[in-house]
């Protein structure tokens, strides 16, 4: 409860997954997305320690949920979008230097929940295996210098699933990097990807089409049966009386009827794709080497069509990047203005940022050393934005660029900024624009 009503963790409801063509917005945000997942992390590791027998519990310190939820507390605005945009500006920005500035998403993590205080109510080594249980790629480290110490926790925690698991009779040596709750929690964030990417095409593609592209992607022979073997499905929802013949019936053929259905079809189409989700998160074992490995290699084909639908048609497809366009093309104007050397640190509202950056200004520091002090600052900043303020923040940026441009200064500025909305701004700015110019 500390962590679901936490202001850091609320705003992700303000970061959509995927913007639909005709709303701007879609069925998952950041916050459900990441409830989602914890609930998904604690159910893999229940999955994989009854394989294990022995009366294991690989949630043996009750945190499993909470690794889930916050492991996307560290997105920017525009979600990957944001990430790829701010962290290729700061490369390039810093290319010169012996150690460039990145922005890693799974890195800040860590920022915002030492900054925010996410873990302090943990005890200490609680808190250290939480950490270690974010860390996806110790390799990154070396982005963010600060939290190199992470690795010391990494260690501590892997010896730590690995003495529980020996006092239960069962001996591993876990050569991943990861903890087995790290590697969970990695799974049920993929298994959500994978079913939820293709549940909200449904808002960008018709049904026939996305009909269509699961015929001609869906490889995989998995039957409802197999589903069933791992967990409930309610098959009373496809319209047949006969569950053995139901049984037969590919899980392929099962969407494809769904969606030829011409009512209730998205309901439908969403409920078995979830139960397949949840057939994800039990299709796990570990070896022992420490690894999540597939139990049933037919069902992780299954898991590889639908990622290939994502790869295809959703995140490299044209119709969505055409849609995405206008949003990062807010990020990119938003980031270019605060990463150059003239950027008006009143638009800059966080108390934090403009005390630690005026405090900057008069430090005795060599330039460069400065600047990548700045630059830092500023990442942090960019990177703690939602999807709101990063387009009120380019409706300032535009207003504060005209004024300067044209010394004048814009009526009812405040109302200009944050009560327009995008598609009115433009219009109302050309409209200030022409008046200026025919004074």
């Amino acid at each position: 409860m500390h962590i679901l009503g936490h202001k850091i963790f609320v705003r992700m409801k303000d970061i959509p997954m995927y913007l639909s063509k005709n709303t701007k917005d879609s069925i998952r945000n950041r916050y459900s997305h990441s409830i989602e997942v914890g609930l998904g992390t604690e159910y893999v590791l229940s999955a994989v320690s009854r394989t294990l027998g022995n009366e294991v519990d690989l949630n043996f310190l009750h945190i499993a949920k909470i690794i889930g939820m916050v492991h996307d507390i560290g997105h920017t605005a525009f979600s990957h979008d944001g990430e790829v945009i701010l962290d290729r500006m700061l490369k390039k920005e810093t290319k010169t230097y012996d150690n460039p500035i990145r922005f890693n998403a799974n890195l800040n993590n860590f920022r915002r929940i030492e900054k925010y205080g996410l873990f302090d109510i943990l005890p200490l080594d609680v808190k250290r295996y939480a950490l270690a249980s974010l860390l996806k790629r110790k390799k990154n480290l070396r982005q963010y210098p600060e939290y190199i110490g992470l690795k010391d926790d990494l260690y501590y925690a892997i010896a730590l699933e690995e003495q529980y698991l020996k006092s239960k009779g069962i001996g591993i040596q876990n050569k991943t990097d990861k903890t087995i709750l790290c590697q969970a929690m990695d799974l049920a964030d993929e298994n959500r990807y994978r079913v939820t990417d293709i549940i909200d095409a449904l808002n960008i593609y018709p049904k026939e089409k996305l009909r269509e592209i699961i015929v001609r992607t869906v490889k995989s022979e998995v039957r409802i049966k197999d589903i069933r073997k791992l967990v409930h499905m309610d098959t009373a929802q496809f319209g047949y009386s006969d569950d053995k013949h139901i049984d037969k019936m590919t899980i392929k053929n099962v969407l494809i009827m769904l969606l030829q259905q011409e009512s209730n079809a998205k309901t439908a189409f969403q409920n078995v794709m979830n139960s397949i989700s949840m057939a994800f998160h039990r299709n796990v074992v570990l070896t022992q080497e420490g690894k999540l490995i597939p139990k049933h290699e037919a069902l992780e084909v299954l898991r590889g069509d639908f990622q290939d639908i994502a790869a295809k048609y959703i995140w490299g497809s044209k119709k969505v990047q055409k849609i995405k366009k206008p949003y990062n093309h807010y990020f990119t104007t938003v980031a270019e203005y605060f990463l150059c050397d003239n950027y008006n640190i009143e638009l800059i509202d966080s108390m934090t940022y403009k005390k630690a950056l005026l405090a900057l200004a008069h430090k005795s520091l060599h330039k460069k050393e400065k600047r990548r002090e700045e630059l830092i600052l500023l990442r942090n900043f960019l990177g703690g934005l939602t999807n709101y303020k990063i387009m009120e923040l380019f409706r300032a940026i535009k207003v504060d660029s005209f004024e300067k441009e044209y010394h004048v200064s814009v009526d009812k500025k405040e109302k200009l900024i944050y009560q327009v909305p995008m598609r009115g701004f433009e219009k109302k700015l050309d409209k200030y624009k022409k008046r200026v110019v025919n004074t």
